[in-house]
């Protein structure tokens, strides 16, 4: 058994993974500095442009964001001492989001994990009380554990149930970074979001809640129970919504919850097995996902526990209509085997497929930057499932001008 903590890649190439830190700053690996701005706002750039200016090598990364994350929680406080609620809580926000950051390179069980995610929960319930809209704190049992989870209602809410959405994000991205600061897609459309983190994922493994082949499916079960109990939610009006990783864990929850209305998922992880992801791409998602699947010490144990990712025997499950969003050349997860599962699905699925988009679909890319804004596509795509517009096969395939060509479906397509 391998006694170090994460892959012997990861090990064998860290000077590498510094050399490229160095060059491509932050977002050698993913564009997180994009996706943890979207929620965050403009407001925030300067955390990050600070960040880049300090971060050299991985083990600054913790260090950095935690210093800057006690400057926001130092703002907050200031600001609401003043009986300024607008800007503590802005403050407050962005801390709990600059604690999650810091969270990120931490790939073992520690006191000081621990500690981060406590200031992270801490800032962000502190965001709730002061925000505008309801915001809470959610633990939803699961065996001996719980998922954690924020509850939010849209601005204005007055009573009785509403269309809801279970959000996820992937293996990187905690459920903190699900709903926006302000203006939100979902919220503004009159959806209630359950941003949850499930097992092994955000705050999930911290509180001894991992990641195994399944468990994710058992999660599914534990939220929509959750939600058949809570008056603000139309259980007849739930979907799902996944990212990244998420796009198969949500996958996983919509082929075994036929109760759901319509599931929409982005940025796809989709190859079975994983290889792409785990033994091509940067180290520091396997040694990531290792801890997640507390499997940290044993790398020949995770790889043969991903061979069982799998979505093929599952999507034969779907009930509800499945919306597949992606890039043409996403190399975490080439874009072939969505298709694949399109093409296999028995409910509509269509796709919104970008040329030349990579896995996270960062603006930089011509079709992504000048077509459709794949989160508001998104979100009205599923204010359609809940307000009874039938769904259809189609493939929506943006290109580097922004228009958009309806092409033919896998389905009849034969791809």
């Amino acid at each position: 058994m391998n006694t170090t903590t994460g892959p012997r890649r990861w090990h064998e190439q860290r000077w590498i993974t510094d050399s490229v830190l160095r060059t491509d700053g932050l977002e050698w690996d993913q564009p997180r500095v994009a996706y943890t701005l979207r929620p965050m706002g403009v407001d925030a750039t300067a955390d990050f442009r600070v960040a880049e200016s300090r971060i050299h090598k991985f083990a600054d990364l913790v260090p950095v964001f935690t210093e800057l994350a006690q400057r926001r929680e130092g703002l907050a406080e200031e600001a609401e001492r003043h009986g300024r609620t607008v800007a503590a809580r802005e403050h407050y926000f962005h801390a709990a989001l600059l604690y999650a950051t810091a969270e990120w390179p931490i790939w073992e069980d520690c006191e000081r994990l621990t500690s981060l995610d406590d200031r992270k929960n801490a800032c962000y319930s502190a965001y709730g009380r002061l925000s505008d809209h309801h915001v809470e704190r959610v633990e939803i049992p699961f065996g001996d554990t719980f998922i954690p989870a924020w509850f939010h209602l849209p601005r204005g809410y007055a009573g009785g149930p509403v269309h809801t959405v279970l959000s996820c994000g992937g293996m990187d991205a905690p459920k903190e970074l699900n709903v926006n600061l302000y203006g939100d897609k979902f919220l503004e459309r009159g959806f209630a979001v359950l941003a949850f983190d499930g097992p092994g994922q955000g705050e999930a493994p911290i509180r001894g809640n991992k990641f195994t082949p399944s468990a994710w499916i058992d999660a599914g079960a534990a939220l929509v129970e959750w939600c058949r109990a809570r008056p603000e939610v139309d259980d007849e009006r739930i979907v799902g919504f996944g990212l990244s990783f998420g796009s198969y864990w949500m996958s996983q929850i919509a082929a075994t919850q036929p109760s759901l209305r319509g599931s929409a998922v982005g940025l796809v992880c989709h190859e079975p097995g994983c290889h792409m992801i785990f033994e091509m791409a940067s180290p520091s998602f396997k040694a990531r996902y290792m801890w997640m699947s507390g499997l940290e010490h044993d790398e020949a144990a995770f790889d043969r526990m991903v061979q069982e990712i799998d979505l093929r025997p599952l999507i034969g499950g779907m009930s509800a209509p499945w919306l597949v969003v992606a890039g043409d050349e996403d190399e975490l997860s080439p874009v072939e085997h969505s298709y694949a599962l399109a093409a296999a699905c028995p409910t509509p699925a269509p796709m919104l497929v970008y040329q030349q988009g990579r896995h996270a679909l960062s603006l930089p890319t011509p079709s992504v930057a000048l077509g459709p804004n794949w989160v508001t596509y998104t979100a009205d795509w599923l204010l359609d499932r809940v307000t009874g517009v039938p769904a259809e096969d189609y493939v929506d395939y943006v290109l580097p001008t922004g228009r958009t060509e309806r092409r033919t479906h896998p389905k009849e397509s034969g791809r």
